[in-house]
């Protein structure tokens, strides 16, 4: 009995690590496989978003990696250079030569390499291959982190966490309050989202829906609206997947919420 007793509160004492986790980055120094010294923060200080992968040789592990290779791709195209994939070694599981070999099983991975992540990984929640992170902004802050991969569960939890970092990254940040008690329902949206709003006098209304790096996606004109709760259909099953922002204009206010659309 006690040795049950022991077994679960170890099970709730890594949950409750894990849940309550560090949301600023763990700073480090250290050279890639090809010689190329790195300094976490600074890359972070540099307007760069960091996609970290910890690994070791196994299966789920490259598995992982392809998939993250595909979204570090789609985020080539749409913002270049900014968004960094890198794998590193958990704790001596390789050599550069070996870790070179393993990058391109099945395809040739675009990830930059790095050994010896045993500290970051013990700071992010433990073991628990592979070991997952999103990092972003001034403020080192740490905008995903998982033990273990599913391309079902997390692909879009995975860019939905690289368009916040880039929206802080290019300043564009939501309204922490509202005089206008703007809001979306349901937010993430598939579809469609309802968009409600409160006037406390009659005003001409517009609307603009922004993508992360601050590109216009619509424009929305409402005309004159009457004082007191209104309300707007906005369509979102033309926008990819990702987090977009809604602006509302009513002459006097502007204000600012963050939608996450995914299709």
């Amino acid at each position: 009995m006690k040795k049950l007793f022991l077994a679960s509160f170890l099970l709730l004492l890594i949950a409750f690590n894990f849940s309550f986790g560090q949301t600023t980055a763990m700073d480090w120094t250290k050279d890639d496989c090809n010689g190329t010294n790195h300094n976490c923060f600074s890359e972070l200080d540099s307007g760069n978003v960091l996609l970290c992968e910890y690994v070791m040789t196994c299966g789920t592990c490259i598995s992982a990696a392809n998939y993250l290779e595909q979204i570090y791709q789609d985020y080539s195209v749409s913002d270049p250079g900014k968004v960094k994939f890198y794998a590193i070694d958990w704790n001596t599981s390789f050599t550069c030569s070996s870790f070179q070999s393993w990058a391109t099983n099945p395809t040739q991975l675009s990830c930059t390499l790095f050994l010896n992540g045993y500290d970051e990984v013990n700071y992010y929640g433990g073991m628990g291959m592979p070991t997952i992170v999103v990092l972003g902004g001034a403020d080192h802050h740490v905008y995903y982190r998982k033990l273990g991969y599913s391309y079902l569960a997390d692909d879009a939890n995975v860019r939905a966490a690289i368009d916040e970092a880039l929206s802080a990254v290019n300043g564009i940040n939501e309204n922490t309050t509202s005089a206008t008690s703007l809001d979306a329902y349901p937010n993430p949206s598939t579809s469609f989202t309802n968009i409600t709003y409160s006037l406390q006098a009659a005003s001409t209304v517009s609307f603009e829906v922004l993508n992360v790096i601050g590109e216009k996606i619509q424009t929305i004109d409402l005309s004159q609206q009457g004082v007191g709760e209104n309300h707007f259909t906005l369509n979102t099953g033309m926008f990819n997947s990702g987090v977009y922002f809604v602006n509302i204009n009513t002459g006097t206010t502007k204000e600012t919420i963050k939608l996450v659309v995914v299709n």
